[in-house]
């Protein structure tokens, strides 16, 4: 019993030392802050280890464990401010309310989250049909404009290679002239010295229509596009199995089960008041040290505690105001 009764000590803050001394009222508040201290650390330590179960994706029961653990610390140590507060503290409890009230949605929606199950996923799977709607649209569109910015390609650069074709036709072949220039020695001049003429040879050359090689490489165009056009029109036909593929197999995050629970709870009044009740009372019991510390009378606990702080700062002025007479 000492053993746990030193342990309760350690939870909420008090000195056992000065329990010692203190009567059954003492025993009575220490019994109930232990009480609320314990509640919430149970409580916060089930909804850390379902939060890391469900949207952490934590597999370990050890890490989960340990999740649940630091929520607990966590709770723990604000409740432990509230404990060990000296006095009144008006902003403190003020503070302490609407913390309360913000664990207590976070609360509730996690707990929420987790008796709803069933309906939940009704309501994601619903939502989901929606977004794979929505997404089939966006993407048919997408690959609609693809294909007619594609088939306009085409249509022009078919228009060119018949533009083409009947050019070639007319002229497959180009004729070309090569002149080459020459100089020949026809005889000398009077003082011996050799004559020369320039005589010009014009030889006449067939070549190929250089507009061959455009016309193949429109051809070359033409049937990449001509893949590229297929390629999109299969896509778009399985564009609706791909999607709610993607869809269906997406794991359900926290925002969307949130969106889902908001749903379901303000689909009919029994949900809402049930919600509504779960909310009260995680509100409730978040506010129990609160209310055990401010609710009632001072136990002699408090009142040594408050006392030697009293004794103290009054021992302190005094030390320094003999310590200025002095001087």
């Amino acid at each position: 019993m000492k053993t746990l009764k030193d342990l309760g000590c350690f939870l909420i803050g008090w000195d056992k030392n000065i329990l010692k001394e203190c009567g059954e009222a003492s025993y009575r508040q220490y019994r109930k802050l232990l009480s609320a201290i314990c509640i919430m650390m149970v409580l916060w330590g089930t909804i850390g280890y379902c939060f890391a179960d469900r949207y952490i994706n934590i597999e370990s029961c050890a890490l989960k464990v340990c999740v649940a653990l630091v929520f607990m610390f966590i709770v723990l140590c604000v409740e432990r401010v509230i404990i060990l507060t000296v006095g009144k503290a008006r902003l403190m409890s003020i503070m302490r309310v609407l913390l309360a009230l913000c664990m207590a949605i976070l609360g509730s929606c996690i707990f929420d989250q987790i008796i709803f199950r069933n309906d939940i996923e009704q309501a994601i799977q619903e939502h989901r049909e929606d977004v794979i709607s929505e997404t089939i649209a966006k993407r048919l569109s997408i690959y609609d404009s693809d294909i007619q910015r594609i088939t306009h390609e085409m249509d022009s650069i078919s228009i060119a290679t018949i533009s083409l074709n009947e050019e070639l036709q007319k002229r497959p072949v180009i004729k070309g002239t090569n002149v080459t220039t020459q100089e020949q020695v026809v005889g000398v001049d009077e003082e011996g010295k050799p004559q020369k003429v320039k005589t010009q040879t014009v030889n006449t050359i067939t070549l190929a229509n250089p507009l061959a090689e455009q016309l193949k490489a429109n051809n070359d165009q033409i049937q990449i596009y001509s893949a590229q056009l297929e390629q999109l029109r299969q896509d778009k036909k399985e564009v609706a199995e791909t999607v709610r593929t993607e869809v269906s197999q997406r794991a359900p995050g926290f925002i969307e089960e949130l969106e889902a629970t908001l749903k379901v709870v303000s689909k009919s009044t029994i949900s809402f008041a049930f919600y509504v009740i779960l909310f009260c009372f995680l509100t409730f019991l978040e506010l129990f040290v609160l209310t055990i510390k401010m609710g009632e009378s001072k136990c002699d606990y408090e009142l040594i505690v408050e006392n030697q702080l009293i004794l103290k700062k009054t021992l302190m002025e005094k030390t320094a105001q003999s310590v200025l007479d002095r001087n």
